[in-house]
């Protein structure tokens, strides 16, 4: 029988500097492991647990509001731990800290699906916490900001993608959950991130000048004849300093836009599931209607990103959040009944919005400051965000606990998130994205 022993796996290989150029630009090889990535993670981690807080409820008799502050225990320790996180990133590479990251969360996942106890649960939150603050996220994201500029919202198109398609995930572990149980579902899905996250963690690469690029697969220009490098603007051309950057007002206006828009998505992410199913429609119809806005968030992200770079990726922000208040007031009013209309305005409305922000939000902090301080300034926004993050799934369970519905507080999200679009508004517009970026030398 044939030994494996010694074969390793099949990663792409970064190119030579000095090798014929390859057809297809490695950077794009760092998209399709952060898309396969952020699928996991959002699907498993985010969208997915959401459909345990049923079962949850079921099986010790916690409430609602017990549930959610577990989950908002997650959302706290990843927000605190972000700053450590994104200087871990930027000091030792996206490699190691997505591998970091993988391994705790698939431990963290593990923990939950052994849990008997409120502190079993709030360990297991905790590690999963620990793994996504210390860089399963960030780790991921922070590559695609160096070795792309003027495709940057395309490259991050893909990247939502992959969190698109997480939305998708939802069907398949409702499935697992009705038929095996939650217990087993959450064993199961551990084992499947960890096959898939772990590995494509090797893919990834910082910096695209030590393979001979520029960003966007610009070749480097050759030496000069005396030996010397000619100067170009690379993928750290401009960057802001940590400093620098929060004495800027743009980077107190994205703080405040992605406080408020934490509020609400993680309102979104905890309690959507449950407020469909508790409106009377059954677990596997509730992951067909999250299953189908993933199919619309999927082809929003495809179109937001090219078009972005188009048009302005921070003036799609600010449609993409206008868009999404409209889509609160639908789905307030969902019922299996006379109601049904609501479904498809908040497929519409919300699904496309939040597919264009998921997009376009992600290049803000290196379009206004550049990449080179990429991770540590977009860490240092999480703990403040996190506000947002556990108040909202907080509120919207107290409601929930003390009017038996999530109506309300879904028509309170529709103001707060034009507070995140009016923010990007006062924060004008980014000068780095306005045509910055290499370009091809020309020929001698």
């Amino acid at each position: 029988m044939a030994t494996t022993e010694g074969v390793k796996p099949a990663i792409p290989t970064p190119p030579d500097p000095n090798a014929k150029r390859p057809r297809i630009f490695f950077g794009w090889y760092i998209v399709g492991a952060a898309t396969i990535n952020s699928f996991l993670s959002f699907g498993i981690f985010t969208t997915g647990l959401g459909f345990f807080v049923k079962d949850v409820r079921d099986a010790f008799g916690w409430s609602a509001t017990l549930v959610t502050l577990g989950f908002s225990i997650k959302s706290f320790e990843t927000g605190i731990l972000a700053p450590v996180g994104g200087y871990m990133v930027d000091r030792f590479g996206p490699k190691v800290m997505a591998g970091v990251g993988s391994i705790l969360m698939t431990t963290g996942l593990l923990l939950f699906s052994q849990m008997d106890t409120l502190f079993e649960f709030f360990l297991s939150a905790a590690v999963i916490a620990l793994g996504q603050g210390l860089g399963a996220s960030m780790a991921f994201m922070t590559p695609i900001m160096y070795w792309f500029n003027r495709k940057r919202g395309t490259a991050s198109a893909f990247l939502a993608m992959g969190r698109g398609w997480g939305y998708i995930a939802a069907t398949p572990l409702a499935w697992i959950i009705a038929s095996y149980g939650w217990r087993q579902a959450a064993v199961w899905a551990a084992i499947f991130y960890f096959c898939c996250s772990f590995p494509v963690a090797f893919i990834l690469r910082k910096r695209p000048e030590p393979y001979g690029y520029l960003p966007d697969g610009v070749p480097l220009p050759p030496a000069t004849a005396d030996g010397k490098k000619p100067k170009v603007a690379d993928s750290e051309s401009g960057s802001f300093t940590v400093k620098d950057a929060l004495r800027h007002p743009a980077f107190w206006c994205l703080l405040a836009a992605n406080i408020a828009y934490s509020f609400t998505s993680q309102a979104n992410h905890v309690h959507i599931a449950n407020h469909i199913r508790s409106t009377g429609f059954s677990v596997v119809t509730a992951a067909n209607i999250v299953s189908m806005y993933g199919i619309v968030q999927v082809i929003a992200r495809l179109i937001y990103g090219p078009l972005s770079d188009r048009v302005g990726r921070h003036r799609m922000l600010i449609v993409s959040y206008t868009a999404m208040a409209v889509g609160w007031v639908a789905i307030a009013f969902i019922t299996p009944g006379n109601r049904w209309w609501a479904v498809p305005l908040y497929l519409l409305f919300y699904g496309l919005g939040q597919g264009g922000q998921a997009v376009v939000s992600v290049t803000m902090v290196a379009d206004f400051f550049g990449p080179k301080r990429f991770a540590t300034i977009r860490g240092l926004m999480n703990p403040m965000s996190m506000v947002g993050g556990i108040a909202g799934p907080l509120s919207a369970g107290l409601i929930f606990d003390h009017f038996g519905s999530y109506r309300l507080s879904f028509l309170f999200m529709s103001p707060v998130i034009l507070i995140a679009a009016f923010a990007m508004f006062l924060a004008g517009t980014p000068k780095l994205a306005e045509g910055s970026g290499p370009k091809a030398p020309a020929a001698a």
